[in-house]
């Protein structure tokens, strides 16, 4: 098999990975609020009013269309998380960088949910916070036990060993 197959199956399992974190953590807040499906139904009616000139979808349209959207950029994700880790296998540095970028990401992913949630009813920012902090998790840990030997690479990088 090639490395870009490797890749690309490795990063669409851990994008599946994380995808269904966050669905599990949002289907928990909506089932404790008494709404079951209430946040991926509001987002995929904000998708859809972009898509479908201000029509709304019925209740299960917004939920597929958005758990579809969800997945499909959730793999994407995964393969460039995928990419990295593999490239960081030969050049642990990378991996620093990836860091960094993952970082400032998240910053700015909450500053953007923290303008959205006006809009968006129940959704805070501190729930978006914690959904992508239990991903990033979920999807650390596959790629940990998949790549055991890198945490020790990107150590001796941050010490200063030659990559």
């Amino acid at each position: 098999m090639s490395a870009n197959n490797a890749v690309a199956r490795e990063g669409i399992s851990v994008g599946l990975i994380g995808a269904t974190a966050i669905a599990v953590w949002f289907a928990i807040l909506d089932a404790t609020r008494g709404d079951l499906l209430g946040t991926p139904v509001m987002l995929g009616n904000a998708i859809a009013s972009l898509f479908l000139d201000g029509a709304q979808p019925s209740r299960a349209g917004a939920f597929l269309g958005y758990t579809l959207f969800h997945f499909i950029v959730f793999c994407v994700v995964g393969v460039v998380f995928s990419w990295v880790v593999n490239s960081a296998e030969r050049v642990p540095s990378a991996f620093i960088g990836f860091a960094g970028l993952f970082v400032a990401f998240e910053v700015g992913w909450i500053g953007w949910t923290t303008v959205l949630a006006r809009g968006f009813g129940e959704l805070t920012w501190a729930q978006v916070f914690v959904a992508n902090l239990i991903a990033a998790a979920a999807m650390g840990a596959y790629m940990w036990r998949m790549h055991p030997a890198l945490p020790r690479r990107v150590n001796a990088a941050l010490a200063g060993a030659p990559e």
